[in-house]
């Protein structure tokens, strides 16, 4: 199988990885997640895995594209099975956060939500008053609290004290 039936994935090995040391391509790929979608984590992994279970592994496009040069197939197999690994358990850790709100309803990127009871904020002038709405929240990864922007400044606030609009 040749890279160029996984176009996303040449981008991010001529991309991402051809310029950092073969030492340390975990933790640029993990860095890379970190900034990344998951669906885009997930199309990637997928197309590694592709990559990865083709009879013919394509070790010269990778010594070429990723500047990773592996002397057979097997040590090319088991570096970028490494790499599948963090993409696909990073699209996996994103879909696992169920974030609710306090009536138990469950919150997506990008909803809009009523503050229930007045708040305080810490290191502000105002406060938020029972009924602001706030839109596009933002899912953090904790199933606790959500980030938005109030006014201009960026706030953590726990779900318990939010209802979805």
């Amino acid at each position: 199988m040749s890279f160029k039936r996984t176009p996303e994935l040449l981008s991010f090995l001529s991309t991402a990885l051809a310029d950092s040391d073969s030492d340390s391509d975990a933790q640029v790929t993990r860095d890379f997640v970190a900034r990344t979608s998951p669906e885009r984590c997930q199309l990637l992994a997928d197309q590694a895995r592709k990559v990865v279970e083709a009879p013919e592994f394509p070790l010269d496009e990778l010594g070429s594209e990723a500047n990773r040069w592996f002397g057979d197939a097997d040590e090319g197999r088991a570096w970028l099975s490494q790499l599948q690994g963090i993409l696909q358990g990073a699209a996996g850790a994103e879909e696992a956060v169920l974030v609710k709100d306090s009536n138990g309803a469950v919150l997506a990127e990008g909803d809009s939500v009523t503050v229930i009871k007045d708040l305080k904020v810490k290191g502000g002038s105002s406060d938020l008053k029972r009924g602001t709405l706030i839109r596009k929240i933002h899912l953090i990864g904790d199933p606790d609290n959500i980030e938005c922007r109030v006014d201009g400044s960026t706030l953590v606030l726990k779900t318990c004290f939010l209802k979805k609009a």
